[in-house]
């Protein structure tokens, strides 16, 4: 079944028009910390309360504060008017996690001292991200690419592994390896490597993409695993066991883009990837994307966070945009009538149980970089460019 270009189109539209004409004004405004002069002063909000004011939990992830910073700098790029100011807002706040040895602390309080100043690999990922995405509104040879840089030296320096990939935190508390943070690291990697055009600086993609190959990827199933032993091995029990269809698809998109930019040829894996999220991780009767599984596409948790369904949008327009397009109509629609409905303007409801309703206890700022990830998916494959106006 193919759906019309004009479905797709349509999708892109509301899309667009939620986006820029609700999501990013609310998130300029309330969802940055600061006053009228300075509105992201101190960064980004790390969290909402269901009534759209700020939770002020008392702590902020440098996750939340790099995702924004990436958010903003795309809006900019984008001609979205407020886009610039609050990036360079969030940058500056941003900085307060850099530590003198070169890495990042893990969390901040609201005015930015460190409250924790472990090294977490998922953190500093997005981190590189972030600033590579700045970079672009900064200049290639600006602070930004250069503390990227330096900030990919300090991960192979201080937390590389043996056997290949890095620990999850410094210090490390002796958790399974997981390729969460490798993936986004992954994803900054070819990220910064968009910003500058240097050679150079797809080198650690390489080094990630052969663990993806020989570690993260399962060769009799196709599947992705999350978590692993001290020798890159499925970790023992239930863990070892548990995949994430989100998690497929997103890699599905990562590993076309990395085709694209370096000629190698992952369509294979790719497509075993796609076709187990495909089959055992979308919900027939509504499109929804599990949020988990076991090895044999057995759904182990009965649920549906947002961001999966974001991912699964990236994973089935790179991958069969004609083929799924039905799909992807059904994927973006949900996102627009199951998640950005039935809570404040431009703001979302994060979490759908088994049965698709609201169970979330707040709005994680954190859901905005996948939102805006999909969407680019979606204007790319509609064959638009918008700004701002969209």
């Amino acid at each position: 079944m193919t759906a019309p270009a004009s479905s797709l189109g349509a999708a892109r539209e509301r899309f667009a028009h939620w986006l820029f004409g609700q999501a990013l004004p609310v998130w300029a405004s309330v969802g940055c910390d600061g006053d009228k002069t300075a509105p992201a002063l101190l960064g980004a909000q790390e969290c909402l309360t269901l009534a759209g004011e700020p939770a002020f939990p008392g702590f902020k992830r440098v996750r939340v504060q790099a995702r924004q910073l990436f958010v903003f700098s795309w809006a900019a790029l984008r001609g979205w008017p407020e886009g610039a100011a609050r990036a360079e807002g969030i940058f500056r706040f941003l900085l307060h996690a850099r530590q003198a040895d070169g890495g990042w602390a893990r969390r901040l309080s609201r005015t930015g001292a460190v409250l924790d100043p472990t090294a977490d690999l998922y953190d500093l990922a997005f981190v590189v991200f972030a600033l590579a995405w700045y970079g672009r509104l900064e200049g290639s040879s600006g602070q930004a690419v250069q503390s990227a840089r330096a900030t990919l030296g300090w991960i192979v320096q201080a937390m590389s592994l043996p056997d290949g990939g890095f620990l999850n935190c410094l210090p490390d508390a002796g958790e399974d390896r997981q390729q969460n943070p490798h993936m986004h690291l992954f994803e900054a990697v070819l990220a910064l490597y968009q910003t500058t055009g240097d050679e150079k600086d797809l080198a650690l993609a390489h080094a990630i993409y052969a663990l993806f190959s020989t570690r993260f990827q399962d060769a009799e199933t196709g599947t992705l695993g999350e978590y692993f032993g001290p020798d890159w091995q499925p970790a023992a029990g239930a863990a070892g066991q548990w995949v994430e269809p989100g998690h497929h698809f997103e890699w599905v998109w990562l590993l076309h883009a990395y085709r694209g930019l370096t000629g190698v040829d992952t369509t294979r894996q790719a497509h075993a990837l796609y076709s187990f999220a495909r089959q055992h991780g979308v919900a027939a009767a509504t499109g929804l994307v599990h949020d988990a599984l076991d090895r044999h596409g057995t759904v182990i948790k009965d649920g549906f966070r947002l961001w999966v369904q974001g991912e699964a949008l990236r994973g089935l327009l790179s991958h069969a945009p004609e083929q799924d397009a039905a799909l992807a109509v059904t994927v973006a629609t949900n996102l627009l009538d199951r998640y950005f409905i039935n809570c404040p303007p431009g703001t979302w409801i994060d979490q759908l149980d088994g049965q698709g309703r609201g169970v979330a206890d707040r709005i994680p700022t954190s859901s905005l970089y996948h939102i805006v990830t999909a969407y680019e998916s979606l204007d790319q494959a509609v064959g638009h460019g918008a700004t701002g106006g969209g």
